[in-house]
């Protein structure tokens, strides 16, 4: 409640200031862009972000939208606004366009849009939806009745929403109630970074567990969690160890961000030497592109291991659970791709499977690319950025 109150406050000082000081921002061209409710400096953002600074520094005044206290915040480059300021308040009132993961509210001007009388910034800026990942295998959750109306407006008010296929389309239109003309078979960003015929630069295996937010919420619990238990089961296996050391491979280990709290718990129960952890700000990207394969068991990561022709390998363990509670847009019981483990037992068989095929990828696997790529020319960027030109009046 005292955050909000103090980023009303900023709105208001914001506005006031905007009246004054409206010559200082005549003739710039600004784009406010941001991820992870300032968090995190990852994903599509990041990297459209980045080719902003590099492609079109000359045409437009690039800002990026971070917390103040964000472990990250000294490595992001470019210009920054603290997320919430007086500043960055004052920059999205003249701000040409807006680029975020989440939502507008999360990544670039905390609840603006729903402020009357300052809301209408929001209807006067181009709206840019990168989202974080490619959808996949995480339902959108039902609406609070409360808030559903106005959740349901602030996506229909998005002037632009990036997809990399039909599939992904049809869910934003069909499911999300998304305008169908401003859905963009563009791409994604983030697949600008990621090689499609280039052998991986290591024999890392990264290992991206997704989620849980009933987990999430019992904290005191999270030891005694079938999560924790079947994670800990499988890196702690011996035949899997052994092999590890064996063949000279590590397997990094990404606790998902929202469950990064967690971390010690896994870490400090580890028994082999092989198993890697990586930190919460560490550039997921960068690990993604220099792994050689990839464990998870719902997360959009398996996608970009899917772009780059790398062996998957999905470790379900609470596959019942998981569709009851969170549901899948792909049909987990026969639309998966890679190869498929229930138990701790059979992940182990597919992952040294995986290492003893020298990581080559099937030919199911492959055939699968077609359905969440129309494009693989890593100029997803480009055409990103010209759909967003496209809609500035």
């Amino acid at each position: 409640m005292v955050e909000k109150i103090k980023f009303l406050m900023n709105m208001l000082i914001a506005a006031m200031k905007n009246i004054f000081n409206k010559k200082n921002f005549r003739g710039k061209h600004i784009w406010l862009i941001g991820g992870h409710a300032g968090d995190i400096y990852n994903d599509n953002s990041k990297f459209f972000y980045e080719y902003l600074m590099r492609e079109h520094s000359d045409d437009i005044d690039v800002y990026w939208v971070v917390n103040k206290d964000s472990k990250v915040f000294d490595k992001i480059p470019g210009k920054k606004l603290v997320r919430g300021s007086v500043e960055n308040y004052l920059y999205y009132y003249n701000a040409e366009a807006i680029v975020f993961s989440h939502s507008p509210s999360a990544d670039i001007a905390p609840y603006n849009f729903a402020v009357p009388f300052l809301n209408k910034f929001h209807d006067r800026v181009v709206k840019v939806y990168l989202n974080h990942g490619t959808i996949s295998f995480k339902k959108r959750k039902p609406m609070n009745g409360r808030f559903k109306n106005l959740i349901n407006e602030l996506l229909k008010s998005y002037n632009v929403v990036t997809a990399s296929s039909d599939f992904e389309k049809n869910v934003m239109v069909n499911e999300w109630g998304m305008s169908e003309d401003n859905v963009k078979i563009v791409g994604n960003a983030r697949y600008d970074n990621l090689p499609t015929d280039e052998p991986a630069s290591t024999r890392d295996i990264l290992f991206t567990p997704t989620w849980r937010d009933w987990i999430k919420a019992d904290r005191d619990n999270f030891t005694k969690s079938d999560y924790f238990l079947n994670i800990m089961n499988f890196l702690n296996d011996e035949r899997l160890n052994k092999a590890l050391e064996e063949k000279d491979v590590n397997i990094k280990f990404y606790m998902h961000h929202l469950m990064h709290e967690f971390i010690d718990d896994v870490r400090k129960n580890i028994t082999g030497n092989r198993i890697i952890f990586l930190d919460k700000g560490v550039t997921l990207a960068d690990e993604i592109r220099k792994s050689a394969a990839n464990i998870t068991d719902y997360s959009s990561v398996a996608i970009d291991f899917l772009y780059m022709n790398r062996p998957i390998m999905f470790y379900q363990f609470d596959v019942e659970e998981y569709k009851e509670k969170v549901d899948s847009y792909i049909d987990l019981d026969n639309e998966m791709f890679g190869k498929l483990a229930y138990n701790k037992d059979s992940a182990v068989e597919g992952i040294l499977e995986i290492i003893e095929n020298n990581f080559e990828v099937s030919e199911s696997q492959k055939r699968e690319r077609n359905k969440f790529f129309r494009y693989n020319d890593n100029k997803n960027c480009d055409r990103i950025y010209s759909a967003i030109k496209n809609n500035i009046r």
